[in-house]
Formats: C-alpha cells, sequence, structure tokens
C-alpha cells in the first residue's frame, strides 16, 4: 500500500515537472517571439501598422525658371490639376471609374484599374487642363467618386511658345528634366518635394488629436541664360525663309557677343519628317511667307505650304558637318602664325592641281592665276588654300585647329556635345593636307567655328562660348558662373591681317550678300557637300554657311549662318540671312557704324575678278526682308549667262544633269533650280571637286565638292 501511494506520488511529480518544463518551453517561445516582434523586427510590424491609418502624400515643389539675359522668362512652371485616388476609401471602382471617364477623357477600363489597385495612393492623371479639373472637382465635391482627390502640381510652362525649344529642353511629368538646359542643370533648376502625413480612419476621415505633419515644397533656383529673347526670335524668323527660300532641310543661326562670349541667339529649325515626334509639329515664331518670282514682297505672297518647326535636338552642339571653305580662316591664320606664308606673298595658282595623284579643282575654270592671299580668301580659291597649307605643313595645321577650339568640346556643355573630327596623324593620308585645309575630312560643330571666327574678332583671342551666365537663389541673389580664362591664338598683326581679308570677301568676293553699309562685315561663305551613308558624297545636297563678325573695325557681335541640305550655296543660301540678323542685332544693341579702317601697310586688297562684282546676285524669294545688297558691275562684264543644264567636274571628269542650270566664271554662278518651289535665277559661288581617301566618307572616295 504505501509502495502504490509513493509510486503515484512520484509519478504526479513527473507529471508535474513534465507540465512545468512544456509550460516554460511554451512560455520561453512566447517571450522569443515577443522579443523578435517587438524587438528586432519592431520596424516592420510598426510600418505595417501604420501604413493601416497614416497616409503620406508627397508633392513636387515648383520648379526654377529659365531667363533670358534680361529676365524674360523662356520657361516657367505654372500649378496645374493632378488627380489622384487612394482605393482604400474607393467604394465602387466600376461606378467610379465610369463617371471619371466622361470627366478625363481616358479609358473607363484602365481607371477601374487603377482604383482596384491595392495601395493608398495611385495617380489618375497629371497636371490637367483646367476645363478637366473643373469636371472632377465637381464629382468630388458631389460626393459621386469617394477616395478621389485633386492637388495641385507645377508643370512647364513656355511663355514664348516654341522659341529656342531645342535649347531650352523638356521636362517630364515626375519634374525632372529630360533634355536640353532642363537637363544640364536639372539640379539646380529642380525644386525640393514637399510632403504631407496624417492620421486617418478607414472611412477617410482625419483621427482628432491623430498625428499630423506637414514639410512645404521648396521653389527650385531660376537659371539665367545669356540669350537675347528678342535676337532670338528675329534669329528664328529669318533662318524660316532662309530654310523656305533654299529649299532645305533644316538650318542653323548663332549670334555671340565678341567680347564676353555670350551667346546672344540659338535658331534651329527644321523641316518637319515623318520620322519626327508628334510635339515638334508646331510652327516657329512666325509663318513664312513665300514670294513668287516676280511678285513684290509684301504684295500677293502666301504662307508657303511647308513650315519649318523647332528641330527636335540643339544640333548646333550636338551635331557635326564638314564646314567646307568657312574652315579657310583656320588655315590661313595658321599659316600667317607659323611664318609659312607672308601676308603679301603672291602664288601662281593653277587649274587643275594634283596633290598625291588627285586632282583638285577650283570652282570655276581658270588659266594659272598669279593671286594674293586676300585674292585666294576672297574668291575662295581652294587650289590656293592648299598651296598655302603645303607650306605649312599638316603637324602645325592640326595644332592650330586644336586652338581655335575644334576637336574640343566648349566649357558648355551641352548634353550629347560632340567635340567634332579632327583626324589625327595616324589617320592622315597624303591628301589630307589637300582636304582638310579647305574644310573637307574633318567635322566640326557650328558653335565650335562660330567660336573660330570670333577669335579673329578678338584680336587673336579665345573667348570660351557661354550658354548660361548664374542663375538667382532663393533669396533673390543673381550669383554668376565661373568664367574660362581666355587665352591667345594668334598676334593681334595676324588677326587684323585676316579680319582685312574677310572684309574682302563681302567686298568683292563671295560673301557681297553679306553687305551691310555703312557697316563693314568681315565674313566668309562655306559650301561642303553632304557625305552619303553608303560613303562618297551627293552632288546635289550642300550644307551652305556665312561665318564673320561686325563692325569689322570694332567687332562687337559675331555670326554664324547654317542651310543645311539645299541646292543652294553659301553666298545664296546663307550670307543674305547673316546680313539679316546682324542688322536686327546691331539695332538692338544700339551698336553704329564705324569709320572704315585704313588698309594695312604691305598688304594688298582684294580685287573683283575680271571686275565682274556680282557674286552675290539677286535675293532668293522669301529673303526679299534681308537688307538690301549695293552690289553691281564696274568696268568689266556680268556674270555669265545661263544654259539648260548643269555641269560639275569631279576628280577630272564631267557630268550633265537636267534640272538646273549654272555656268560658273570665277566665285560666280547663275542657277535656276526647277523645282516645285520656284526660286529666281541667283549668283553664286560653286564649290570645287576633289576626291579626298581621308574624308569623313565611310567607303574609299569618289568626289568630294568643296564650296566657298
Amino acid at each position: 500500500m504505501k509502495r502504490d501511494i509513493r509510486a503515484n506520488r512520484t509519478r504526479s511529480i513527473w507529471r508535474f515537472c513534465a507540465s512545468l518544463a512544456l509550460m516554460s518551453a511554451g512560455l520561453g517561445g512566447i517571450l522569443a517571439r515577443l522579443l523578435f516582434v517587438q524587438g528586432v523586427n519592431a520596424a516592420t510590424y510598426q510600418a505595417d501598422a501604420r501604413s493601416e491609418y497614416v497616409h503620406e502624400f508627397s508633392f513636387l515643389g515648383e520648379r526654377g525658371a529659365i531667363l533670358d539675359r534680361d529676365g524674360n522668362e523662356l520657361a516657367m512652371s505654372v500649378p496645374m490639376t493632378t488627380v489622384f485616388g487612394d482605393p482604400y476609401q474607393v467604394t465602387n471602382p466600376g461606378q467610379e471609374a465610369k463617371a471619371l471617364s466622361v470627366a478625363l477623357g481616358l479609358p473607363e477600363a484602365s481607371l477601374q484599374a487603377d482604383l482596384s489597385e491595392p495601395n493608398g495612393f495611385v495617380y489618375l492623371a497629371r497636371t490637367v487642363p483646367n476645363a478637366t479639373s473643373v469636371k472632377v472637382e465637381k464629382l468630388v465635391n458631389d460626393g459621386v467618386v469617394p477616395g478621389v482627390y485633386t492637388m495641385q502640381e507645377p508643370k512647364q510652362f513656355d511663355p514664348a511658345g516654341q522659341l529656342a525649344a531645342p535649347l531650352i529642353g523638356m521636362v517630364g511629368t515626375d519634374g525632372a528634366g529630360l533634355s536640353g538646359l532642363e537637363y544640364e542643370y536639372n539640379n539646380l533648376l529642380e525644386g525640393k518635394p514637399g510632403k504631407l502625413v496624417e492620421d486617418m480612419d478607414p472611412a477617410g476621415g482625419q483621427i482628432p488629436g491623430g498625428l499630423q505633419e506637414y514639410r512645404a515644397p521648396v521653389r527650385g533656383d531660376d537659371l539665367v541664360l545669356s540669350i537675347d529673347e528678342p535676337l532670338q526670335y528675329d534669329a528664328e524668323q529669318a533662318l524660316a525663309r532662309a530654310i523656305v527660300a533654299a529649299q532645305a532641310n533644316s538650318g542653323i543661326a548663332m549670334i555671340m557677343d565678341r567680347r564676353t562670349g555670350d551667346i546672344l541667339a540659338v535658331a534651329e529649325l527644321t523641316m518637319r519628317t515623318s520620322s519626327e515626334p508628334t510635339t515638334m509639329s508646331e510652327p516657329p515664331a512666325l509663318p513664312v511667307w513665300f514670294v513668287p518670282p516676280g511678285g513684290v514682297p509684301g504684295h500677293g505672297g502666301t504662307v508657303a505650304s511647308a513650315q519649318p518647326v523647332e528641330a527636335p535636338a540643339a544640333s548646333a552642339f550636338t551635331s557635326v558637318y564638314e564646314p567646307g571653305s568657312v574652315e579657310k580662316l583656320v588655315t590661313v591664320s595658321a599659316a600667317l602664325a607659323t611664318g609659312s606664308v607672308r601676308p603679301n606673298q603672291y602664288f601662281d595658282v593653277p587649274d587643275p592641281y594634283y596633290v598625291a595623284g588627285t586632282q583638285f579643282t577650283d570652282a570655276w575654270v581658270h588659266p594659272t592665276l598669279y593671286w594674293s592671299i586676300p585674292n585666294i580668301i576672297a574668291h575662295s580659291s581652294d587650289i590656293g588654300t592648299i598651296e598655302v597649307a603645303q607650306r605649312m605643313g599638316m603637324p602645325d595645321l592640326l595644332k592650330y585647329i586644336h586652338a581655335f577650339g575644334i576637336g574640343e568640346q566648349t566649357d558648355i556643355a551641352f548634353p550629347g556635345e560632340s567635340a567634332g573630327i579632327v583626324p589625327n596623324e595616324s589617320q592622315l593620308s597624303g591628301t589630307s593636307i589637300a582636304t582638310v585645309p579647305i574644310g573637307q575630312g574633318i567635322a566640326v560643330t557650328a558653335v565650335q567655328m562660330l567660336a573660330a571666327y570670333n577669335t579673329i574678332a578678338n584680336g587673336g583671342v579665345y573667348v570660351a562660348p557661354r550658354l548660361a551666365d548664374g542663375y538667382v537663389d532663393a533669396s533673390g541673389t543673381e550669383r554668376l558662373f565661373p568664367v574660362q580664362a581666355p587665352h591667345r591664338v594668334v598676334s593681334t598683326q595676324v588677326a587684323n591681317e585676316m579680319t582685312s581679308m574677310l572684309e574682302g570677301v563681302v567686298r568683292v568676293g563671295t560673301g557681297m550678300a553679306a553687305n551691310l553699309e555703312p557697316y563693314t562685315v568681315a565674313g566668309k561663305t562655306g559650301t561642303a557637300l553632304l557625305p552619303l551613308p553608303g560613303g562618297g558624297y551627293s552632288n546635289d545636297d550642300f550644307v551652305s554657311s556665312f561665318a564673320g563678325f561686325v563692325p569689322a573695325e570694332d567687332p562687337a557681335i559675331t555670326a554664324m549662318v547654317v542651310v543645311n541640305g539645299t541646292h543652294q550655296y553659301g553666298a545664296v543660301a546663307s550670307a543674305p540671312v547673316f546680313a539679316t540678323i546682324v542688322r536686327d542685332a546691331l539695332q538692338e544693341l544700339g551698336i553704329p557704324a564705324h569709320k572704315p579702317a585704313a588698309p594695312l601697310p604691305g598688304l594688298p586688297l582684294a580685287t573683283p575678278y575680271y571686275e565682274e562684282g556680282e557674286a552675290a546676285g539677286p535675293v532668293l524669294p522669301g529673303l526679299a526682308g534681308s537688307p538690301k545688297v549695293q552690289v553691281g558691275p564696274s568696268s568689266g562684264g556680268a556674270a555669265s549667262t545661263t544654259s539648260t543644264t548643269s555641269t560639275t567636274t569631279s576628280a577630272g571628269s564631267t557630268t550633265t544633269s537636267a534640272g538646273s542650270t549654272t555656268t560658273s566664271n570665277d566665285a560666280v554662278a547663275t542657277t535656276t533650280p526647277t523645282s516645285s518651289v520656284p526660286l529666281t535665277t541667283t549668283t553664286s559661288e560653286s564649290p570645287a571637286t576633289t576626291t579626298p581617301p581621308d574624308s569623313l566618307a565611310t567607303t574609299p572616295p569618289v568626289s568630294v565638292s568643296t564650296g566657298q
């Protein structure tokens, strides 16, 4: 009996101990779990709990404005209504989506999907027009769409419309810059977002005494550009007329302050193609009126059927082209600076001329000429320029090409900016000494060539081009960006000699259409052929340009015009546009004409070839607003008469094609293209023909025309 009692007591003790052990283990597990939940993983569970009743809203800060140099707004932010929803508070996604679809003009199915998201915040439509916001707010106020709300968000607005659009760039719906200056200076322009945090009950009401936190958004800084809005407008007008008149694909016009390097205008227009985005469909600053041949400007004109629009990208910085004869400024300046030639030196200029077994010709058939360097520049002789370059050599030429800023990015560092294409020594061939000096086999950006001409205008000192001068911070204080120190490229004497030669281009040479009497213009025409995708060059499409500065005696502005994909030469397609935009700039800036400078001692002046004096020719239809150019024959004859075919010398061969009439005589050619948009008879320079194996074409050379 006692033994049974003892056994039962022992079993009871074991059962108690076992139960206690189990209870301890269970309690330990609970304690461990509590420690994990409330200690190790507390933040996760707190966030989950908080998300049930704490609602957090973030909203964009106002983006800073982009201003021209006088404070005019080129781009700014305006508050617009954004529609958003809290799906947890939506009672009937189908019915609410149906009502919102009518107000927003959005598909009902997509709205219903958004309103059914397992999320406390979804965007339904951002920065909607005012008329749309009124409809949505009525639905919200009438209680038709519970869980749907509106708030104000900034949106980019361009007060001047599409003016300078490629330069300014675009801003995305999230408020970040996507292209252009909006992208480059996004960190400066972008505002800091605001935040609102509230405790809300399941019905969407604010919990009394609950958490409420508000952080106001901060506006971004304003960016101040060097652009002058009126000059930008004038440049786009003039360029649009030029593109229509020259039946070109696109164009660039730039104006620079000679002293500071500030770029005052960058016009970039293109004829719309099917491959361009629909956002580029708006017209430029002013519709282009086309005056048919025989019509009187301002009477009986009609709007051109095809209108140029803002280019999709800032090609003045991002695209390269072979410059043609405007490159001769660099070649001759380098030869003078190195002492390879004397400014009063004369050359026998034959036609044709052979380099490394390749034939080069001038733009017109001529006997051997005995010409000074000023005449070689004025009449844009490729052969004469090649002879000058041969006396210098490629190493010195390449050195000065880089010194003038070609082959290097500018300090502007525009998004996607190109450094250009300059061959290095390993890429040179026997004909490089002939092609590079006349602007073929080398590629530049428009801003590089503008800066090169500005170097001569500035007495031989390179001044870095600038596009953004500084910014205005939250306190209203304007803060300037650092300026790159200028550096000397050539001596003042060489710059003066080069300036005198460029004056001769406008006075008696290929650039007479850029005449702006009583102002003295120094500049140079250029006509280069376009490389074909499969190699070689097109014989029909030119890149026609004119670069120069004015007044030549004490330059105030430097300008550059590039007309791309035209059948016209630089003397006709670009020189008159240069005159127009420079005239407008001189008037706005109040720059007076200067007394013409005395001829430089020992430097011969350029003379008319055969005393013709008609290199400018009549202005193309549509360019009638350009300044009148005082040109006329002296004792010599006029330009040669036209025939019915076009003849082009190419590597020693002659090809004939119908559709245009060209007879070259010196730098003078009379051309009458036949096309859907008639053009008047014009006289112009004509491009020479070479065969450079080191050109930018991707296959062995065919023929390359370089022009004046």
